[in-house]
């Protein structure tokens, strides 16, 4: 049985719940971004600290046990009562206590749509007292502390959408292939290198995207994984490898010489930004406001390229 709740059993808790949402384990992977083995660990592990069985597994399908279904519906009210705690805490302090935690990934300064420079503006003219924290992270890694709640919004290109979460899109973003002047692709023709000889290449994906959402279906033969924009620059620079940078971000260095778009006309692609939040107890008065200086720094930049 539990006895005092611990940031673990919470952790477990929000895990199974992810896993019930999803339908299965299997499904549940992509969401959590881990193993089968290591969530099926971690349910058991939620078992054993309960002492009863969550689940079933097999023929036919993933099922709940009538004390899964039980700890799942408590689990979700208890995750409600937790964010009304937070928020009737954080105004017993008045608001220099209250704390704002916000999460982005990397690479997006110099995109003319970027809006959280503004939103914090706006956001600050209206709560100058109540603290910000901004994080960056990998898309998955947001997606994922907002539905554990370590973060009340994120924003980032998110390449599934994951029960819990509500996503809404801000802008959009071109990205180009890249190469850079110690490549052999750098001094070819713009009509070139061919589709095969840039699948034969070393190439750098983001590891936290799935091979089927590859650009263009492109299936390189020789690829390694980076985590972020400033990793995925580092390996173009070397030389030895191409790769996806978003045009803004690699604009610089394609001005000075150093990097060059490997045919950009049948290449690039445009990846849509949203703004997500956790689903279900509407929004406390601080994210609402900021969630409405998001809307008016959006509405004032713009939404970037259009939709095909």
């Amino acid at each position: 049985m539990l006895g005092n709740l611990s940031d673990i059993d919470l952790r477990l808790l929000r895990t199974f719940c992810t896993i019930v949402e999803a339908g299965g384990f299997t499904a549940a992977q992509v969401r959590l971004n881990t193993s089968l083995s290591r969530l099926s660990v971690l349910v058991r592990d939620l078992e054993l600290r309960l002492g009863y069985s969550l689940c079933r597994r097999g023929a036919s399908g993933f099922q709940l046990t009538e004390e899964g279904q039980q700890l799942y519906e408590a689990a979700l009210e208890l995750f409600v009562d937790i964010e009304r705690f937070r928020e009737q805490a954080n105004g017993l302090g008045g608001r220099d206590r209250e704390v704002l935690h916000l999460g982005c990934v990397d690479g997006v300064l110099g995109q003319q749509c970027w809006p959280m420079p503004l939103a914090i503006r706006l956001f600050r003219e209206r709560y100058p007292r109540v603290r910000l924290n901004l994080h960056t992270q990998r898309p998955d890694e947001l997606e994922n502390a907002v539905l554990e709640e370590r973060l009340q919004l994120a924003i980032g290109a998110f390449h599934h959408r994951l029960s819990g979460l509500c996503y809404q899109l801000l802008f959009r973003e071109e990205q180009n292939l890249y190469c850079s002047r110690e490549h052999p692709f750098f001094s070819w023709a713009d009509d070139e290198p061919s589709l095969e000889a840039i699948c034969a290449a070393e190439y750098v994906g983001r590891g936290y995207m799935a091979e089927s959402r590859r650009p263009h279906g492109l299936v390189f033969s020789r690829a390694t994984n980076a985590y972020s924009m400033e990793a995925i620059a580092n390996l173009l620079f070397s030389g030895a490898f191409i790769g996806y940078l978003p045009t803004h971000y690699a604009a610089k260095w394609v001005a000075d010489g150093h990097l060059r778009a490997i045919r950009p006309a049948q290449l690039a692609f445009v990846s849509e930004f949203h703004c997500v939040t956790r689903q279900g107890a509407e929004p406390g008065e601080v994210l609402g406001a900021f969630l409405d200086a998001l809307a008016r720094a959006q509405s004032e930049l713009g939404s970037g390229e259009p939709a095909d």
